[in-house]
């Protein structure tokens, strides 16, 4: 679980994160909300994808678009 924080404000998010290692370079992919991280190891995949996932946070909040992009990725709304 990673949690970011936005407008002072704590966002804790459970997503799937998948590694995988393809020619020599690290993936980290979250299927959930099509992102990925990279890098030469698999830390440096895991933090290249917290740094992913903070940047598509901030930018849909502050464009008040987060939940029609999570709906666009087959999210659904529950209440």
């Amino acid at each position: 679980m990673y949690t970011v924080v936005i407008n002072n404000k704590g966002i804790k998010v459970d997503v799937s994160v998948i590694l995988f290692k393809e020619d020599d370079v690290f993936h980290a992919y979250c299927p959930e909300l099509d992102l990925v991280g990279y890098d030469y190891t698999e830390d440096g995949a895991k933090k290249s994808f917290e740094w992913v996932l903070k940047d598509y946070l901030n930018y849909t909040v502050e464009n008040g678009t987060l939940e029609q992009d999570l709906l666009n990725h087959g999210w659904r709304k529950t209440c």
